[in-house]
């Protein structure tokens, strides 16, 4: 599959990362053979470094075991963790296409600025949660609420270090998606013990990520 962006997107995208402040770093991880979408995440990824200087791209080809890979906490390919104003915990699994576009847009102008646009209550609590939590967000390309749900969830990491957010794209890591009872979209999971179904109000977010610290 051939990923290519038109123009008209090209320029939106390109007037957004004029907002950009601190240098992005998209870590993209791919295997070298059977790895369906593997060419398509890279080509995204170098498109999109290709629209702002601030914007940059490291390819690591080989295996999840290798150093780095489990430095970053990755577990399948193709992989893109973003790195901005801090090394945050994000990590987009699977080609971040479709709406999902949107999501890894957004998430690349919050890393820059290690700033997100929610209520300071809101940004006060989840700064407050001083224990480990891993959230797990599984989308598919076509579904239009699964990139506001996974930008809150990057959001939690940016503002809370002890936050990971993984985007999961069920068609391409169906046999989790499985593990996990996937059936609708966006589903999180959140520390293997909280389920979110569908796109939560953001104060129902933060008292899920309390429930998960508990």
């Amino acid at each position: 599959m051939v990923v290519e962006m038109d123009e008209g997107t090209r320029e939106q995208v390109q007037e957004m990362f004029t907002d950009l402040e601190e240098d992005v770093t998209l870590h993209v991880f791919l295997k070298d053979h059977d790895c369906l979408y593997c060419n398509d995440t890279r080509e995204i990824a170098e498109q999109v470094a290709e629209l702002s200087e601030k914007v940059h791209t490291e390819f690591h080809v080989g295996e999840v075991e290798d150093s780095l890979a489990k430095e970053f906490g990755i577990r399948f390919s193709p992989a893109i963790v973003v790195h901005g104003k801090d090394e945050y915990k994000i990590r987009f699994y699977g080609i971040p296409a479709g709406h999902e576009f949107g999501a890894l847009i957004g998430t690349i102008l919050d890393a820059s600025t290690g700033a997100v646009p929610l209520p300071p209550d809101m940004i006060e609590d989840i700064r407050a949660i001083d224990r480990p939590i891993h959230i797990q967000v599984f989308t598919t390309p076509q579904c239009p609420y699964c990139p506001k749900m996974v930008r809150m969830a990057n959001q939690a990491a940016i503002l809370n270090p002890l936050i990971e957010s993984d985007m999961i794209e069920s068609l391409e890591f169906k046999e989790l998606a499985q593990q996990y009872e996937v059936f609708g979209v966006p589903k999180t999971v959140l520390n293997e013990t909280i389920f979110i179904e569908g796109m939560p109000e953001p104060e129902m977010f933060i008292d899920k990520l309390f429930d998960a610290a508990d």
